[in-house]
């Protein structure tokens, strides 16, 4: 019985768009839409999982953004939490209803031709009972309702315990699968400060239902021609010493990480290349991993440049301080590494004369660049630090 219970724990189930879930997992039959107001609603994928039930949908309009109901939040430029700005979603059954727990923007799309956006939603779980749902999104006083099937998902993915630890986080490869040529592996990121970034990819823009796989093919191939020497991706490295970089990652469903706490943990799921499929183990490999303190300050006069400074005895200095919008100052910014590990890498915030925070492009170089609007005198506080912990750090990892 042992064994039994052990397998079946180890056997998981991938879900597109979604990532992994446990084994009884229902999911989409079909992709389902409706319309409503000159606007459409797809729903893209569903995962009814014991624990709750995730979907993500797109939404498309043709036309300008300006042409949208003034008091409507679905498709606006600065929609990350519908829900907080009236918005409400459920999923019904019957006379039963369950309101959406959560739902936030993944990505979103603005042209003169059309405007668009994709969103994640995460609902109690659905009635083992129940074959299906409705789906029921309200803005502005429009309503949109999509009739949802669901069905048994076939056993496609397999549970992983690797894991290896160095200068205070842990890296887990927890699951695995394989799906339409890709090798899909998710990771677990623990540490003792919050964890801010694992490798450096290419950037990767999120797909839209309009796009062929020849745009997203052209979108990879430029991304690569322009930025492929300066990314530090999340790499593969099978038994056969054939290495395959990352190509793409998909978002968590899991809630941000909180801002405090004795431990941090961030999750992400990692795309790549398949191998073929005889290959029977490979070695993941993680170049760095980025993690943050909040603590400590230091403010800077920007008159004079280069500036030396430190924050909790790390060093850093501004090399320039360039004009480039109106009140605007464009900063670079470079750590002075300490001698110990992890090794500090620049300030983890920028804070300028309208109190907005400036985060620094993650991970692409040593230097950092920062914008911020200044007064006069042109004054900005670096607040906390970033810390890397090096690579590589390898997880083997069974493919069979």
């Amino acid at each position: 019985m042992r064994q039994a219970a052990a397998v079946r724990a180890s056997q998981l189930v991938f879900v597109p768009l979604i990532g992994f879930r446990a084994a009884g997992t229902r999911v989409l039959r079909e992709r389902a839409e409706t319309s409503a107001n000159g606007t459409t609603l797809t729903v893209l994928a569903v995962a009814a999982a014991p624990e709750r039930t995730d979907v993500i949908i797109e939404w498309e309009r043709s036309g300008d953004p300006a042409a949208c109901p003034p008091d409507s939040q679905l498709l606006s430029y600065a929609n990350a939490a519908p829900l907080e700005k009236g918005t409400t979603a459920a999923l019904t059954v019957g006379t039963h209803r369950s309101g959406a727990l959560t739902m936030s923007r993944r990505a979103s799309h603005f042209s003169h031709g059309s405007i668009g956006a994709i969103d994640a939603l995460s609902f109690p779980p659905l009635s083992r009972d129940a074959d299906g749902a409705e789906l029921r999104i309200s803005d502005a006083g429009q309503e949109w309702r999509v009739p949802l099937i669901v069905a048994d998902a076939e056993v496609s993915a397999t549970a992983l315990a690797a894991e290896v630890a160095r200068d205070g986080i842990v890296v887990r490869a927890t699951a695995w699968g394989r799906y339409q040529g890709e090798l899909i592996v998710e990771l677990e990121v623990e540490g003792s400060r919050r964890v801010r970034q694992v490798g450096a990819p290419l950037p990767t823009q999120a797909s839209f239902g309009a796009d062929s796989d020849e745009v997203r093919r052209t979108r990879r191939a430029e991304m690569r021609r322009v930025l492929g020497d300066r990314a530090r991706p999340i790499t593969l490295e099978d038994d056969r010493g054939t290495k395959y970089a990352e190509v793409g990652r998909m978002l968590p469903f899991e809630p941000r990480q909180a801002l405090t706490g004795p431990t941090f943990v961030t999750r992400l799921t990692v795309r790549f290349d398949a191998p073929s499929a005889d290959v029977k183990s490979a070695t993941l490999v993680v170049p760095f991993v980025d993690v943050s303190d909040p603590e400590g300050s230091v403010t800077a006069d920007l008159r004079t440049t280069p500036i030396d400074l430190e924050i909790g005895g790390n060093r850093f200095r501004v090399i320039s301080a360039e004009s480039h919008a109106k009140d605007h100052r464009l900063l670079i910014v470079e750590g002075r590494p300490s001698p110990w590990p992890p090794r500090f890498i620049h300030p983890a915030t920028m804070r300028g004369a309208d109190g907005n925070g400036s985060y620094p492009n993650l991970g692409l170089g040593e230097q950092i660049t920062y914008s911020a609007a200044v007064a006069d005198p042109p004054i900005v506080t670096f607040s906390g630090a970033v810390f890397r912990v090096d690579g590589p750090l390898r997880l083997g990892i069974p493919l069979t």
